[in-house]
């Protein structure tokens, strides 16, 4: 692959993985009222990254100079007279002096920040003043890397309607001045199951793309997973039940993977699969959460969907799949 090549494909993975963890840092900045200009910021990073990259280069850490470059187009706008009453954030307090700048965008940019603030962000864009479409499509937009086109397919409608979704739920971030937090353990579990169903989407749409040549898009099913396990290690969600039963289902469905496609590409159905291929380490995880989700007194479409994946996953081959239970189910 040559650089022409390269660059974009490497800016496209960069959007899907890194650009939800950004966004949300810079969120976190500016505050949610400010929540458009923290995805142009990504967006003008990832614009200037084709840009350069194809003059100077792929550098040696494509994330580092991605993070670089949001860095300083934040401070910028910090900076910028004009900006500084419109934030609330502590953190912008800090950026407007030389000495304090360096460090708290260091300690923005962490690991441990990238995950407290991305569980923010999931829960923001679910809050119950959104209308339930939109806070999907705010979150696959924000957070999941998708673009217009492939929310849009989501939904089965238009671009244009998407747009329109995501106009609306930012205005009411802002009327609303919805806060940039984890919320309350009594409203924790309803707003989870709406974030529940995002990352859903976001894995159905890796598992059979509805863009493209690529019929499996398998970092988005690996960003699902690990969206999932961040909200099942949160402390404040007492009833998990929901979110192993959709970690099960997703192990289980990631584990055919392999055995999915022939030699040219093509789906291939289960009688067809060569069952040797598939993820033996995945399906043990699956049947794992499969069980720690059922030791909670409440059922969900998850688990039924997990439990029909784990019967194909845990027969021999085709013909012993045990089809009465799956009937049952």
């Amino acid at each position: 692959m040559n650089n022409n090549q390269a660059i974009p494909a490497l800016v496209d993975h960069l959007f899907r993985h890194q650009s939800g963890r950004i966004i949300s840092v810079l969120t976190h900045l500016f505050g949610p009222h400010n929540l458009e200009m923290a995805e142009d910021v990504v967006q003008d990073s990832l614009l200037d990254a084709l840009k350069i990259w194809e003059y100077k280069g792929i550098p040696e850490n494509p994330s580092g100079w991605l993070y670089t470059a949001a860095k300083h187009k934040a401070l910028n706008i910090i900076n910028r007279e004009k900006y500084i009453n419109r934030f609330i954030s502590e953190s912008a307090i800090f950026l407007q002096s030389q000495w304090t700048a360096t460090p708290a965008l260091e300690l923005l940019f962490s690991e441990d920040q990238f995950a407290d603030d991305q569980l923010r962000m999931m829960f923001t864009c679910c809050h119950p003043s959104i209308s339930p479409d939109s806070q999907v499509a705010l979150t696959l937009k924000t957070l999941c890397g998708f673009n217009m086109d492939e929310i849009a397919r989501a939904f089965l409608t238009t671009e244009e309607n998407i747009n329109k979704r995501l106009v609306r739920a930012r205005q009411k971030i802002r009327d609303a001045n919805i806060a940039f937090e984890v919320p309350s353990s009594k409203e924790l579990e309803k707003r989870a199951s709406v974030v529940l169903e995002t990352i859903y989407l976001l894995f159905n749409e890796g598992y059979s793309a509805s863009k493209g040549n690529i019929l499996i898009r398998y970092e988005l099913c690996q960003e699902a997973i690990r969206l999932a396990e961040m909200i099942s290690s949160h402390a404040a969600i007492e009833n998990k039940s929901d979110v192993y039963a959709l970690l099960a289902l997703m192990m289980l469905n990631a584990s055919r993977f392999r055995a999915r496609l022939d030699a040219n590409g093509n789906i291939l159905q289960m009688a067809e699969q060569d069952r040797s291929a598939w993820d033996s380490s995945l399906i043990e995880k699956g049947l794992y959460y499969l069980e720690k989700s059922a030791s909670f007194a409440t059922i969900s479409e998850y688990h039924i969907l997990a439990a029909i994946s784990a019967n194909h996953c845990i027969a021999r081959d085709f013909e012993s799949t045990n089809w009465n239970n799956i009937l049952s189910l």
